[in-house]
């Protein structure tokens, strides 16, 4: 069994947590200049569309505004699923907004806790090109807003841990062969040392579903962005190695038993008649693990990959296109789910 590190990182994400000089941190701009700030930002990252001399850095593509106070509760929870808001974002009711190009690759939060966050998602182990792209956003708004910046400690933000570059380089991470063998408590020791941290799925605090987390750095004053990047992609790469090593090793030391749970795993979820999100996210893992040692033949990947956000909670609602219950809900995704794995996997 072979497999690369796009068998293990799901995304990549550069974020930058940036404020304008002279306003109040977001908990305390309760005023007009919060409004003013956002129409600003929307302004700079879609000026580049209109601008046919400009060095396309990160695609020409439309940017929409989302407004916290009149998006809908299940729009709210759908764009947070994403990773395209936070859930402090949707707390900022009043003045907090997003802005989203089209392929939501790249959404700038106005409002969070720091006045803007630009961050780049991009799938499998892409840091440079997340870098790349966001980097040209950075450059744009900062000739619409001067950015709070000292010379000696570099950009202030709300947070300390986040003074200096402001930057934070991640990935998230599908880790099923450490978690199994329980070797990633190792692992994340040996990150921690590298000034890395790791997360569950939706962040700090967060859990970890499906085997999925989120390693980024800690440490962003008295480093330059390019160290941040060799950094991560150093520390991504070594638990990538490992990883792929611990799944040859648990596919060796039981085989047969292994081949049972992710083969029933795939039967639970092509005819379950109800199924929540949390197990879910267990049955699917195993789905994905058997997709990578071959035990499963998947035609459409990224239809395959895009049903971990379409069956969370919020995604499933806006797919039905009802108020469905609780219990509704999850017949409808146990439907869903299995539609879409019949049509694209097979044994």
């Amino acid at each position: 069994m072979s497999g690369n590190y796009n068998d293990v990182v799901v995304t990549s994400r550069v974020r930058l947590a940036r404020n304008a000089e002279g306003l109040p941190y977001p908990h305390k701009l309760n005023d007009d200049r919060a409004l003013l700030l956002v129409r600003k930002v929307y302004e700079a990252v879609n000026k580049r569309r209109s601008d046919e001399n400009a060095d396309d850095a990160y695609g020409n593509e439309e940017y929409a505004l989302y407004r916290m106070e009149t998006l809908g509760d299940i729009d709210g929870e759908v764009l947070r699923e994403k990773h395209l808001i936070s859930s402090d974002l949707l707390d900022n009711k009043k003045y907090g907004a997003a802005i989203i190009n089209d392929s939501e690759t790249v959404s700038v939060m106005v409002g969070e806790e720091d006045h803007i966050r630009a961050q780049c998602i991009l799938q499998g182990f892409n840091l440079p090109e997340a870098y790349r792209k966001i980097n040209g956003v950075d450059d744009d708004i900062s000739k619409a807003v001067k950015f709070a910046y000292d010379p000696k400690l570099g950009y202030l933000t709300s947070c300390p841990t986040n003074i200096g570059t402001g930057m934070r380089a991640s990935a998230m991470m599908f880790l099923p062969g450490l978690s199994i063998t329980h070797n990633l408590e190792q692992c994340v020791g040996a990150v921690a040392r590298l000034n890395m941290t790791i997360r569950g799925v939706y962040g700090e605090g967060s859990e970890t579903d499906g085997y999925l987390y989120q390693i980024s750095n800690q440490k962003t004053l008295g480093v330059s962005e390019q160290d941040i990047l060799s950094s991560v992609q150093a520390s991504i790469g070594h638990i990538a190695d490992t990883e792929l090593k611990a799944r040859d090793e648990l596919y060796k030391a039981g085989e047969t038993a292994l081949k049972d749970r992710i083969l029933r795993s795939f039967g639970i979820l092509c005819h379950a008649y109800t199924l929540d999100s949390k197990e879910f996210m267990k049955l699917f893992a195993m789905v994905k693990l058997g997709a990578y040692y071959g035990l499963i033949k998947v035609s459409d990947s990224q239809k395959f990959e895009k049903l971990v956000t379409d069956a969370q909670p919020a995604n499933i609602l806006n797919l039905s296109g009802k108020k469905l219950g609780e219990k509704e809900r999850d017949i409808f995704r146990a439907a869903y789910v299995a539609k879409t794995l019949k049509s694209i996997c097979k044994r």
